[in-house]
């Protein structure tokens, strides 16, 4: 049951049909584009730079709205941009590197390198990092969980403080494949503990600077001339994020669309770095959709490679369809841009000749009594529950762990999943509400019933001070507004919901992904602590004080 909800949120890495190349022709790509981007554009907000690459070569690049709000800078091809996450595959390149040169191997225990690493009792390789199998929880998310600000001045040596306090994996290395950002982090630490350089001086000389890539590194700053800013929407406009971390490994790399042209024309040789990176991971014998810092998957039927990335408001995706050797590029900044669907839409166009731009999702035909019976949260089981909602008038779906995906109408009871043919059919209308989904995929249904939100009464139970020993924070939940709320450190309040007769409630942090909170009860039916989970992070212990 919860691989068929993960495979609900990562639909936009496997729509299904077969494909049917015949790429519009070069001169309509901008009319093509112009038309996906038209909601990012002007002087008073943020936007991207798209390019589009065919056999090596730019045949598009243009950039739309502001690269820097306050100084009147367009996005254009020589701006700089955060990669985010994106920056993963570069990392791997580095590694290989390492490993093609004898300095390492690839199956070592990374606690040859970082030995203040804790002993788990089991070895975790530096093949696990590369392919998240380690177990490791994911420091970022331990980071906000704990109360500390993405905005605050960060660095490797502040994560990697809080990656060795850790008492326990989330799962035994080998065992199962989750995203964790700690496993590049501690990647690029074993490239500095290696080569006695931090990752950004040894991957200029020996990556950068070989392909030609005179713009892009790790660990700089992006308050530069000719840098981007990053924005966030507020309820005054567009404000910038105050980016002042400077980690590197999993993320911080910066570059420009032309040096990603370079970077791209490397895959087409199979004895390259960039090549070798494609080299899926194997899992109880079956193979990962994650290569080394880059996800192998298929789009429409075709063979794609990408690895989307979002950090404060940048957010990149290079999407590569190999067979066709097309690559569509999106280096954004703003947190309302979402570069999978804009990718994903210009190849829809330009590659599979569809004669629609892809669903816009303010263009639902619902009104506001329709919309309202749908949204809510949706159980499937103990451990995963749906939530469907309604953002500023754009319908979304997220299950628990997992990331959060645009929901079309296709009826006043039927909503679609982003691109895909997969739906979500609501059921049982009463009290002007649907009380039962149905998610239809290709592999199978699922069913999930709706949960009743808890009174404000019923959240007096839940409310208090909270202390987890091993991450040494404090939780303080209290009742107010007719809402349940909780305080963690320099973040701001956190709502959560309650459900009747439910012990569970849930929350989002930082719009990443949902997370769970189990309470434990004392036989006299008191609260006597709590458990906290999330997608990267699992059992987190919380004592009522």
């Amino acid at each position: 049951m919860k691989r068929c909800i993960y495979f609900l949120f990562l639909i936009a890495y496997c729509a299904a049909g077969t494909s049917s190349l015949h790429a519009c022709q070069p001169d309509s790509l901008t009319q093509i584009i112009d038309s996906i981007l038209f909601n990012h554009t002007g002087s008073d907000r943020p936007g991207a730079t798209i390019g589009v690459i065919k056999d090596g070569e730019l045949i598009f690049q243009k950039g739309y709205g502001m690269a820097n709000i306050e100084s009147h800078t367009p996005n254009h091809p020589q701006v700089t941009y955060n990669i985010a996450s994106g920056s993963k595959q570069f990392t791997a390149a580095i590694i290989v590197s390492l490993a093609r040169e004898n300095k390492l191997k690839l199956t070592d225990d990374v606690r040859k390198y970082i030995t203040e690493l804790p002993d788990y009792g089991k070895t975790i390789t530096l093949e696990n990092l590369l392919y998240h199998t380690s177990g490791l929880r994911d420091y970022l998310v331990l980071m906000w969980l704990t109360g500390k600000s993405f905005e605050e001045k960060f660095t490797n040596a502040d994560a990697l403080k809080i990656i060795t306090t850790q008492k326990k994996l989330s799962f035994t290395p080998g065992e199962r494949c989750t995203y964790s950002n700690t496993n590049y982090l501690l990647l690029a630490e074993v490239v500095q503990r290696v080569t006695k350089k931090s990752l950004a001086q040894y991957a200029e000389r020996h990556l950068f600077n070989v392909l030609g890539m005179r713009k892009s590194g790790f660990g700089r700053q992006m308050n530069v001339e000719g840098n981007s800013v990053s924005y966030y929407k507020s309820e005054k406009g567009y404000a910038p994020f105050k980016n002042n971390n400077i980690t590197a490994g999993d993320g911080g790399m910066i570059t420009t669309l032309p040096d990603l042209l370079q970077w791209d024309r490397s895959f087409y040789d199979s004895s390259s770095l960039a090549h070798h990176i494609l080299t899926r991971g194997k899992l109880n014998g079956e193979e990962l959709r994650f290569g080394m810092g880059i996800i192998a998957s298929r789009y429409r039927g075709d063979e794609v490679h990408t690895h989307p990335g979002a950090f404060l408001g940048y957010r990149s995706e290079i999407l590569r369809f190999p067979q066709s050797r097309i690559t569509i590029v999106c280096l954004a900044n703003a947190t309302d841009i979402n570069p999978e669907h804009i990718t994903r839409a210009i190849a829809d166009r330009y590659i599979f000749g569809a004669q629609t731009v892809v669903r816009h999702p303010k263009t639902n035909t619902l009104n506001a009594a329709q919309i309202s019976a749908m949204i809510g949260t949706y159980r499937v089981n103990n451990t995963i529950c749906v939530d469907i909602r309604n953002e500023d008038g754009i319908l979304t779906g997220q299950g628990t762990g997992q990331p959060k995906e645009i929901l079309h109408a296709a009826s006043h009871d039927t909503l679609l999943i982003g691109e895909t043919s997969d739906r979500v059919v609501f059921e049982s209308f009463e009290h002007n509400k649907f009380q039962k989904i149905i998610i239809q995929q290709k592999h199978g249904n699922t069913t999930a019933q709706r949960l009743v939100p808890a009174t404000a009464e019923e959240h007096s139970q839940f409310t208090g001070e909270y202390y987890c020993e091993d991450q040494n924070t404090s939780y303080h939940f209290y009742s107010e507004n007719d809402a349940l709320w909780f305080k963690v450190g320099t973040n701001p309040p956190v709502s959560v919901e309650a459900f009747k007769n439910q012990m569970r409630i849930t929350f989002s942090y930082f719009d990443l992904e949902r997370a769970s909170i189990d309470f434990k009860v004392n036989m006299d039916g008191s609260i006597r602590g709590f458990v906290l989970n999330t997608g990267r992070i699992r059992d987190l212990e919380f004592v009522k004080r």
